[in-house]
């Protein structure tokens, strides 16, 4: 071990959420923490991190991840408050932990507390006062191809939309006999835990195709946020129709249009069993 990691020390001054602690938050609600520390280091050779199994767009998997909380302020000479937070795509009973260390120096790693000690985070369902309810909210992710919530695809006539693809399995839109917008609902449930079977991603993209090809010129992919069992389906279709594209590509692209959409359980295994790449 050299002297620089040998030398490392920092005191933790205040954690929030502490150690410990047991909290209770909502799916799609920013999930924030904080650490301040004193130490000898200066904040950019610093690295803090939070800890967690809790279900993210970059971890629909629910293994354990680490979260960079970034540098925020020096509040007084060596005292520095590093901040960052994760959005829970999924409901369950989670933990989280903390960690800091040295840049470039793994072997400096120093883990906040013990297994025992880890703090507990519960999710609940998405609370009905979220930004998502409070009208409609739409994004063209490919030409013709939209993702959007509930409100937006409830409203399709006015907002010009062809045809609505509704996966909010506990939500249904009844359109005039008279409607000139095409309906179709599939089933999925909620949270990022729910794995979406290959028979349904494979009927919802067949769908998408199908009113494309019949000259429909805005398709609307709706659950009740837009962000997941949609965002999910949208990044299925984005992936089989850009064979060159990784999954992780293909994500990227996606998160370029609409960054909160998130993946379910098992997505990037079904697509790329689907539609392999060679």
């Amino acid at each position: 071990m050299n002297d620089i990691s040998n030398a490392f020390t920092a005191e933790i001054i205040e954690i929030k959420p502490a150690i410990g602690s047991r909290i209770t938050l909502y799916m799609l609600e920013y999930f924030g923490a904080t650490v301040k520390l004193r130490s000898s280091h200066p904040p950019e050779h610093l690295k803090v991190q939070l800890w967690t199994n809790v279900l993210t767009k970059y971890n629909s998997e629910g293994n354990w991840h680490a979260v960079d909380l970034n540098f925020q302020v020096q509040e007084s000479e060596n005292i520095y408050s590093f901040a960052g937070s994760l959005m829970p795509t999924s409901v369950g009973n989670y933990q989280f932990t903390y960690r800091i260390g040295l840049k470039d120096y793994p072997e400096t790693w120093q883990w906040l507390g013990n297994s025992k000690q880890n703090g507990y985070v519960k999710i609940e369902p998405p609370s009905e006062w979220m930004n998502w309810t409070k009208g409609p909210s739409y994004i063209e992710i490919l030409p013709g191809v939209f993702v959007g919530n509930f409100i937006a695809a409830s409203q399709a006539e006015t907002l010009g939309i062809d045809g609505v693809l509704n996966l909010a399995d506990e939500l249904t839109i009844n359109f005039p006999s008279d409607s000139k917008v095409i309906y179709q609902k599939i089933n999925l449930l909620d949270g990022a835990h729910n794995p979406i079977s290959d028979t349904l991603l494979l009927e919802a993209i067949s769908w998408i195709d199908r009113q494309l090809e019949q000259g429909k010129q805005k398709i609307l992919v709706n659950c009740r946020a837009g962000i997941g069992r949609s965002g999910s389906v949208v990044t299925a279709y984005c992936f089989a129709k850009n064979p060159t594209w990784s999954y992780q590509q293909t994500l990227d692209y996606v998160w370029s249009k609409k960054r909160d959409i998130y993946p379910h359980k098992n997505l990037q295994d079904s697509l790329e069993r689907l539609f392999p790449r060679e």
